[in-house]
């Protein structure tokens, strides 16, 4: 069962991509390595993809299934983060992954380390875009439409 504080984090990393300029953002979105806790596209530069996993336990982060997802990102988004109350992790496994912590008592993101671009091939994006396009098909309150 997800907690309050992951269901939070969840949605600070829909407005982190918000604030970033994505038009389109989703929550728990299924992807060919498992569910995407945020997943978001962008109308600028190329439609760039973002996947946001967020973690609130080390054995959360230390599972099978993070391990797996950290080592086939390539298939996810052109950026990967992970995002995780602050201090609980210091480096992300996998070293092209980005690092979001939040602050608890400021109620801010902050950006630790930026992730390196993943390319990915045109049908990878269009793979990806089906699983977003069934997931809010048959669940439409899973994409965000909110203010900032």
């Amino acid at each position: 069962m997800k907690s309050e504080l992951h269901t939070k984090l969840q949605q600070k990393g829909a407005i982190y991509l918000l604030n970033k300029g994505y038009w389109i953002r989703t929550l728990e979105m299924p992807s060919p390595v498992g569910i995407i806790d945020v997943w978001g596209i962008s109308n600028s530069n190329r439609y760039e993809t973002t996947a946001i996993e967020v973690k609130v336990s080390k054995n959360d982060y230390n599972s099978r299934s993070q391990k797996y997802k950290e080592f086939s990102s390539e298939n996810l988004a052109n950026n990967c983060y992970l995002l995780c109350p602050k201090g609980l992790i210091t480096e992300p496994r996998h070293p092209n992954w980005g690092l979001l912590w939040y602050d608890e008592v400021t109620d801010r993101l902050g950006l630790i380390k930026k992730p390196i671009r993943f390319e990915m091939s045109e049908l990878a994006k269009i793979h990806i875009m089906v699983h977003l396009f069934q997931n809010t098909q048959n669940n439409p309150d899973k994409l965000l439409n909110y203010e900032k």
